[in-house]
Protein backbone atom coordinates (compact mmCIF):
# COMPACT_ATOMS: atom_id res chain seq x y z
CA UNK A 1 0.00 0.00 0.00
CA UNK A 2 1.16 3.05 -0.60
CA UNK A 3 -0.69 5.67 2.08
CA UNK A 4 1.55 9.09 1.01
CA UNK A 5 -0.99 11.73 2.43
CA UNK A 6 1.46 13.83 3.17
CA UNK A 7 2.76 14.12 -0.13
CA UNK A 8 -0.39 13.71 -1.84
CA UNK A 9 -1.50 16.81 0.67
CA UNK A 10 0.93 18.70 -0.63
CA UNK A 11 0.90 18.05 -4.23
CA UNK A 12 -3.46 18.68 -3.81
CA UNK A 13 -2.25 22.32 -2.38
CA UNK A 14 -0.27 22.98 -5.37
CA UNK A 15 -2.36 21.98 -8.20
CA UNK A 16 -5.24 23.94 -6.58
CA UNK A 17 -3.57 27.02 -7.62
CA UNK A 18 -5.85 29.14 -5.18
CA UNK A 19 -3.17 31.87 -4.96
CA UNK A 20 -4.34 33.03 -8.22
CA UNK A 21 -7.29 34.36 -6.36
CA UNK A 22 -5.99 35.89 -3.06
CA UNK A 23 -2.94 37.52 -5.40
CA UNK A 24 -5.85 39.30 -7.60
CA UNK A 25 -7.39 40.32 -4.34
CA UNK A 26 -4.21 41.92 -2.97
CA UNK A 27 -3.70 43.62 -5.88
CA UNK A 28 -6.41 45.61 -5.43
CA UNK A 29 -5.53 45.94 -1.41
CA UNK A 30 -1.89 47.26 -2.51
CA UNK A 31 -3.78 50.09 -4.85
CA UNK A 32 -5.96 50.83 -2.43
CA UNK A 33 -3.27 51.12 0.62
CA UNK A 34 -0.43 52.30 -1.80
CA UNK A 35 -1.58 54.99 -3.40
CA UNK A 36 -2.63 57.25 -1.18
CA UNK A 37 1.20 56.71 0.19
CA UNK A 38 2.92 57.12 -3.11
CA UNK A 39 0.76 60.83 -3.06
CA UNK A 40 2.12 61.27 0.08
CA UNK A 41 6.04 60.20 -1.07
CA UNK A 42 5.39 62.05 -4.06
CA UNK A 43 4.63 65.39 -2.09
CA UNK A 44 7.07 64.80 0.53
CA UNK A 45 9.67 64.43 -2.48
CA UNK A 46 8.65 67.90 -4.11
CA UNK A 47 8.23 69.53 -0.83
CA UNK A 48 11.50 68.54 0.79
CA UNK A 49 13.95 69.25 -2.40
CA UNK A 50 17.02 68.56 -1.97
CA UNK A 51 17.90 69.75 1.55
CA UNK A 52 16.25 66.68 2.93
CA UNK A 53 16.94 64.19 0.34
CA UNK A 54 18.40 61.61 2.98
CA UNK A 55 14.76 61.46 4.71
CA UNK A 56 12.86 61.16 1.61
CA UNK A 57 15.19 58.53 0.87
CA UNK A 58 14.72 56.67 4.24
CA UNK A 59 11.35 57.10 3.58
CA UNK A 60 10.56 55.41 0.40
CA UNK A 61 12.54 53.04 1.75
CA UNK A 62 10.44 52.22 4.90
CA UNK A 63 7.35 52.36 2.74
CA UNK A 64 8.07 49.82 -0.05
CA UNK A 65 9.57 47.21 2.29
CA UNK A 66 6.32 47.88 4.76
CA UNK A 67 3.89 47.50 2.23
CA UNK A 68 6.08 44.37 0.58
CA UNK A 69 5.94 42.72 4.51
CA UNK A 70 2.19 43.51 4.90
CA UNK A 71 1.25 42.36 1.83
CA UNK A 72 3.19 39.62 1.99
CA UNK A 73 1.95 38.53 5.11
CA UNK A 74 -1.79 38.93 3.93
CA UNK A 75 -1.11 37.12 0.98
CA UNK A 76 0.12 33.77 3.18
CA UNK A 77 -2.89 34.02 5.32
CA UNK A 78 -5.20 34.73 2.27
CA UNK A 79 -3.61 31.91 1.03
CA UNK A 80 -3.79 29.66 3.62
CA UNK A 81 -7.25 29.70 4.31
CA UNK A 82 -8.23 29.23 0.69
CA UNK A 83 -5.56 26.26 0.66
CA UNK A 84 -6.93 24.87 3.74
CA UNK A 85 -10.64 24.84 2.86
CA UNK A 86 -10.08 23.23 -0.65
CA UNK A 87 -7.95 20.75 1.07
CA UNK A 88 -10.96 19.92 3.67
CA UNK A 89 -13.48 19.94 0.87
CA UNK A 90 -11.04 17.38 -0.68
CA UNK A 91 -9.53 15.40 2.19
CA UNK A 92 -12.95 15.72 4.42
CA UNK A 93 -14.40 12.24 2.95
CA UNK A 94 -15.77 10.00 5.91
CA UNK A 95 -15.99 10.87 9.12
CA UNK A 96 -16.61 7.81 11.24
CA UNK A 97 -17.48 4.59 9.77
CA UNK A 98 -18.53 1.64 12.04
CA UNK A 99 -17.45 -2.37 11.10
CA UNK A 100 -18.80 -5.24 13.55
CA UNK A 101 -15.32 -4.90 15.75
CA UNK A 102 -14.26 -1.29 14.61
CA UNK A 103 -14.77 2.24 15.00
CA UNK A 104 -12.78 4.00 11.89
CA UNK A 105 -12.85 7.82 12.53
CA UNK A 106 -9.91 10.76 12.19
CA UNK A 107 -7.40 11.02 14.78
CA UNK A 108 -7.51 13.22 17.81
CA UNK A 109 -4.47 14.27 20.60
CA UNK A 110 -5.31 11.26 22.45
CA UNK A 111 -4.37 8.85 19.91
CA UNK A 112 -0.50 10.09 19.71
CA UNK A 113 1.06 7.28 21.50
CA UNK A 114 -0.96 4.55 20.75
CA UNK A 115 -0.96 5.22 17.34
CA UNK A 116 2.83 4.94 17.43
CA UNK A 117 2.26 1.55 18.73
CA UNK A 118 0.71 0.68 15.95
CA UNK A 119 4.02 1.92 13.79
CA UNK A 120 7.02 -0.52 13.77
CA UNK A 121 9.58 -1.77 11.51
CA UNK A 122 7.12 -4.33 9.47
CA UNK A 123 4.65 -0.87 8.66
CA UNK A 124 7.41 1.15 7.81
CA UNK A 125 8.98 -1.22 5.14
CA UNK A 126 5.14 -2.99 4.29
CA UNK A 127 3.93 0.73 3.38
CA UNK A 128 7.73 2.63 2.62
CA UNK A 129 7.73 4.99 5.07
CA UNK A 130 11.00 6.13 6.65
CA UNK A 131 10.96 6.91 10.28
CA UNK A 132 10.85 11.09 10.12
CA UNK A 133 7.51 9.73 7.93
CA UNK A 134 6.40 8.14 10.89
CA UNK A 135 7.31 10.48 13.38
CA UNK A 136 5.63 13.61 11.17
CA UNK A 137 2.59 11.34 11.71
CA UNK A 138 2.38 11.09 14.89
CA UNK A 139 3.47 14.50 16.22
CA UNK A 140 1.15 16.12 13.83
CA UNK A 141 -1.88 14.40 15.69
CA UNK A 142 -0.27 14.80 19.25
CA UNK A 143 0.08 18.54 18.50
CA UNK A 144 -3.72 18.63 16.72
CA UNK A 145 -2.29 20.07 13.44
CA UNK A 146 -4.94 18.84 10.65
CA UNK A 147 -4.27 15.31 9.39
CA UNK A 148 -6.24 15.27 6.28
CA UNK A 149 -7.33 11.75 4.88
CA UNK A 150 -5.81 9.75 8.22
CA UNK A 151 -8.26 7.19 9.95
CA UNK A 152 -7.68 5.15 13.29
CA UNK A 153 -9.31 2.07 13.69
CA UNK A 154 -10.07 1.65 17.18
CA UNK A 155 -11.56 -1.71 18.36
CA UNK A 156 -15.01 -1.56 20.17
CA UNK A 157 -14.03 -4.17 22.26
CA UNK A 158 -11.33 -2.05 24.85
CA UNK A 159 -10.83 0.88 22.65
CA UNK A 160 -7.39 -0.23 22.01
CA UNK A 161 -6.03 1.58 18.69
CA UNK A 162 -5.63 -1.53 15.71
CA UNK A 163 -4.40 0.63 13.30
CA UNK A 164 -4.51 3.35 10.22
CA UNK A 165 -5.84 4.30 7.02
CA UNK A 166 -4.99 7.05 4.85
CA UNK A 167 -8.45 8.37 1.88
CA UNK A 168 -6.58 10.65 -0.46
CA UNK A 169 -7.32 12.09 -4.09
CA UNK A 170 -6.65 9.77 -7.21
CA UNK A 171 -4.93 12.33 -9.02
CA UNK A 172 -7.14 14.02 -11.26
CA UNK A 173 -10.36 11.97 -11.06
CA UNK A 174 -13.03 13.82 -8.69
CA UNK A 175 -15.11 10.72 -8.95
CA UNK A 176 -11.83 8.28 -7.05
CA UNK A 177 -10.34 8.55 -3.86
CA UNK A 178 -7.03 6.25 -3.31
CA UNK A 179 -7.06 3.76 0.26
CA UNK A 180 -3.88 2.92 1.87
CA UNK A 181 -3.77 0.95 5.66
CA UNK A 182 -1.61 -0.83 8.03
CA UNK A 183 -2.74 -3.00 11.32
CA UNK A 184 -0.21 -2.65 14.32
CA UNK A 185 1.51 -5.52 15.42
CA UNK A 186 -0.52 -6.34 18.43
CA UNK A 187 -3.30 -7.14 16.39
CA UNK A 188 -2.20 -8.28 12.90
CA UNK A 189 -3.39 -11.97 11.58
CA UNK A 190 -7.03 -11.46 12.95
CA UNK A 191 -8.72 -10.04 10.22
CA UNK A 192 -8.68 -7.16 10.89
CA UNK A 193 -7.39 -5.54 8.35
CA UNK A 194 -10.38 -6.72 5.54
CA UNK A 195 -13.17 -5.89 7.93
CA UNK A 196 -11.33 -2.26 8.04
CA UNK A 197 -11.10 -1.88 4.27
CA UNK A 198 -14.25 -3.60 3.65
CA UNK A 199 -16.17 -0.99 5.54
CA UNK A 200 -13.97 1.68 4.10
CA UNK A 201 -14.30 0.71 0.52
CA UNK A 202 -18.15 0.73 0.99
CA UNK A 203 -18.09 4.24 2.88
CA UNK A 204 -15.98 5.54 0.37
CA UNK A 205 -18.97 4.93 -2.81
CA UNK A 206 -21.41 5.76 -0.45
CA UNK A 207 -20.19 9.44 -0.05
CA UNK A 208 -20.52 9.33 -3.87
CA UNK A 209 -17.14 8.15 -5.38
CA UNK A 210 -17.71 5.60 -8.01
CA UNK A 211 -14.12 4.22 -7.97
CA UNK A 212 -11.83 3.54 -5.21
CA UNK A 213 -7.34 2.57 -5.72
CA UNK A 214 -5.26 0.66 -4.12
CA UNK A 215 -1.90 0.06 -4.66
CA UNK A 216 0.56 -2.63 -3.05
CA UNK A 217 3.66 -3.89 -4.21
CA UNK A 218 3.80 -7.46 -6.02
CA UNK A 219 5.62 -8.86 -3.28
CA UNK A 220 2.71 -8.02 -0.46
CA UNK A 221 0.50 -11.31 -0.97
CA UNK A 222 -1.30 -9.92 1.98
CA UNK A 223 -2.66 -7.08 0.48
CA UNK A 224 -3.47 -8.49 -3.11
CA UNK A 225 -5.41 -11.16 -1.04
CA UNK A 226 -7.66 -8.62 0.19
CA UNK A 227 -7.79 -6.84 -3.00
CA UNK A 228 -9.09 -10.48 -4.40
CA UNK A 229 -11.40 -10.99 -1.32
CA UNK A 230 -13.40 -7.22 -1.56
CA UNK A 231 -14.16 -7.74 -5.13
CA UNK A 232 -11.05 -4.95 -6.25
CA UNK A 233 -9.68 -5.85 -10.00
CA UNK A 234 -6.42 -5.59 -10.74
CA UNK A 235 -5.64 -2.32 -12.85
CA UNK A 236 -2.38 -1.51 -13.71
CA UNK A 237 1.56 -3.14 -12.98
CA UNK A 238 3.83 -0.05 -13.04
CA UNK A 239 6.81 0.59 -10.93
CA UNK A 240 6.36 3.05 -7.78
CA UNK A 241 8.34 5.43 -6.14
CA UNK A 242 7.76 5.10 -2.27
CA UNK A 243 7.90 8.10 0.12
CA UNK A 244 11.51 6.09 1.55
CA UNK A 245 12.46 6.67 -2.03
CA UNK A 246 12.66 3.27 -3.16
CA UNK A 247 11.04 1.97 -6.34
CA UNK A 248 9.53 -1.31 -6.55
CA UNK A 249 6.90 -2.75 -9.09
CA UNK A 250 3.41 -1.97 -8.24
CA UNK A 251 -0.12 -3.29 -8.35
CA UNK A 252 -3.15 -1.12 -8.56
CA UNK A 253 -6.37 -2.32 -8.09
CA UNK A 254 -9.45 -0.63 -8.77
CA UNK A 255 -12.79 -1.17 -7.29
CA UNK A 256 -15.63 0.13 -8.60
CA UNK A 257 -19.43 0.63 -6.96
CA UNK A 258 -21.99 -1.68 -8.09
CA UNK A 259 -24.91 0.26 -9.13
CA UNK A 260 -28.27 -1.44 -9.27
CA UNK A 261 -29.89 -2.01 -12.85
CA UNK A 262 -33.24 -0.63 -13.40
CA UNK A 263 -36.01 -3.15 -13.82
Amino acid sequence: MFPMWRITYARAALQQGPWRAAARGLASWIVTVGAPAVVVGVALTVVSGSAARGLVIAFWVVLVVGVVLVAGGLWAWRVGGLVDKEIRARYGVLRKVESARLLLRPPVRQDAVALAATIDAEMLAGNGWTERNAQEVVKAVGSGHPTPGLLVFEAWSDGSLVGGASVHPSGSDASSRTLGWWIGPRHRRAGYASEAVAALVEAIHDAGFTTVEIGTSESNLAVQRICDRIGATEKDRRAQQLPNGSVVPGIWYEHRQVTAEMP
